[in-house]
């Protein structure tokens, strides 16, 4: 049982610079940390985060009321309970959240995948094959976690969660008897320090190119963010036993390939390449191969190389690893398909910024078979970066037909997120031409049922953005969503059982 105590916790926050503390420091912490008050409970630590829209120091006295017996703010509360003032309260969330439990990144193989697309099938592809070489693995993404063999859908749509959940899930993927950990590390993630206070055994990067600048504010600013990840990649008490030195897994010839191998260099840490020849064999640690996957697509050859790659780099048996993500269908909404007898082809992706709707376009048009068309329904995020939005138009131009939709508005306007995306198609395609391929079906299910309706036999239906997740969040209100069951329930509509 690790110590709970003030003067425990006061220790460890010396880490990140020193701590000034009022109070006793003989009170008793007996539930976890927290930064929402709603949830504090009796004996709880409360860190009051300074966010975007409000100041967590707000909530302090609710907190108190709830039983918080310890705050942790950026500046005396002048509260009835103890108090730890620290200069950077996210930070101090994540060391807060991995000292309660233990530590648990030290117990295990725990590895960050960071990029701008491909986080969630390279994470994916690379648990399952960790854990077909003997180092059974846990799995943390935006789309699934794994705990013990057990895997499970993420409710929701968010990124990386917040440190005290992410150690909690950490805690019980070591309780479970896994050896090692995969943790998709999104540029939020690491921004905000969720993924702070502990040790990588090695990283992963997909790509970089841009993204979220609605967080970050500029390309400069994103890729910091992403290049924070290799300062965590160290020697852990998990590698050290292994005999597995820190690695860093990066794709050759992407732009910011060079930042990161310095960083690498800096730090003293391994850097093992992965790429994809003309010849569609994937390049795994330097040597090429020929894959056979059930994912469709060239960007899956190469997030399977990256996955590999990091096996082979630690010398663990290659062609055993191989055969497991060979196999491996992969998560739910990235690349997937819907069969239910219909003559034409369905695919499901989470594809939501352009490069990743370029390669999910290219992808499903490689399926269409002689003669077939493609047909996409699509939209964009409101209250998210809104250059986005040309960007996804411009990729969509590719195809056949296409029905803009909604994806996530929030409390912006409809009409103008899918006047972006149109203005994206009609600067590739032109305004005729454009609004001969384009129809814009605000209401999601509407456009899926419609873009199904008009599919012939030998074409391919990319239901593009949605992917895994289970919400359409409009005007305040979250709405119930379910991409692959509306998809169904339109086959079922035209006749086509499952």
């Amino acid at each position: 049982m690790p110590d709970r105590s003030i003067t425990a916790l006061l220790e460890r926050l010396g880490r990140i610079g020193s701590a000034g503390f009022t109070g006793s420091r003989s009170i008793a912490l007996t539930s976890a940390p927290t930064h929402d008050s709603r949830h504090v409970a009796p004996g709880g630590i409360f860190v009051a985060i300074r966010g975007f829209r409000t100041d967590g120091a707000a909530y302090a006295a609710e907190a108190v009321e709830r039983g918080a017996a310890l705050l942790v703010a950026e500046r005396d509360l002048h509260a009835v309970v103890p108090t730890i003032v620290v200069s950077d309260t996210r930070r101090a969330l994540a060391e807060i959240a991995a000292w309660w439990e233990g530590d648990p990144a030290e117990e295990l193989l725990t590895i960050g995948v960071t990029g701008t697309d491909g986080k969630t099938t390279t994470s994916t592809l690379l648990a399952t094959a960790l854990t077909s070489v003997g180092l059974p693995s846990g799995l943390l993404t935006t789309a699934i976690t794994r705990v013990g063999g057990v895997q499970a859908v993420v409710d929701g749509s968010h990124t990386t969660p917040e440190a005290p959940e992410l150690q909690h899930l950490l805690r019980r993927i070591a309780s479970s008897g896994d050896q090692a950990a995969v943790i998709e590390a999104t540029s939020h993630g690491l921004e905000l320090a969720r993924v702070g206070g502990m040790s990588f055994a090695a990283g992963l990067v997909t790509n970089v190119t841009v993204d979220h600048l609605d967080l970050h504010g500029t390309v400069e600013a994103y890729r910091a963010a992403k290049l924070r990840l290799v300062d965590q990649i160290r020697w852990s008490a998990a590698s050290r036993a292994a005999g597995l030195e820190p690695l860093l897994v990066l794709p050759t010839g992407d732009a910011t390939e060079p930042l990161f191998a310095a960083a690498a260099a800096a730090a003293g840490v391994r850097v093992a390449h992965f790429g994809l020849l003309p010849d569609g064999r994937a390049v795994i640690n330097g040597e090429p191969y020929a894959l056979e996957l059930q994912l469709p697509g060239r960007y899956n050859l190469i997030n399977a190389a990256a996955a590999l790659t990091l096996v082979a780099a630690w010398g663990l048996p290659l062609e055993v690893a191989r055969a497991a993500v060979e196999a491996e269908p992969g998560p739910p909404g990235r690349s997937q398909r819907i069969v239910d007898g219909q003559p034409f082809s369905i695919i499901v992706d989470f594809a939501h910024n352009g490069h990743a709707m370029r390669n999910a376009v290219e992808m499903a048009r490689s399926l269409c078979a002689p003669g077939g068309r493609l047909l996409v329904v699509a939209g964009a995020a409101g209250e998210r970066d809104p250059r986005r939005r040309p960007e996804i138009g411009a990729a969509l131009a590719a195809a056949d037909r296409i029905w803009i939709t909604e994806d996530h508005p929030r409390s912006e306007s409809s009409d103008a997120i899918a006047a972006a995306i149109h203005a994206g198609i009609s600067a590739v395609l032109g305004v005729a031409n454009a609004a001969g391929r384009t129809q814009i079906i605000h209401e999601r299910r509407a456009a899926i049922h419609s873009a199904l309706h008009e599919a012939r036999p030998g074409d391919v239906v990319l239901l593009a953005g949605k992917g895994h997740e289970q919400t359409i969040e409009r005007n305040g209100q979250v709405e119930a969503w379910d991409e692959v069951g509306v998809a169904r329930e339109a086959l079922a509509a035209l006749g086509y059982p499952r």
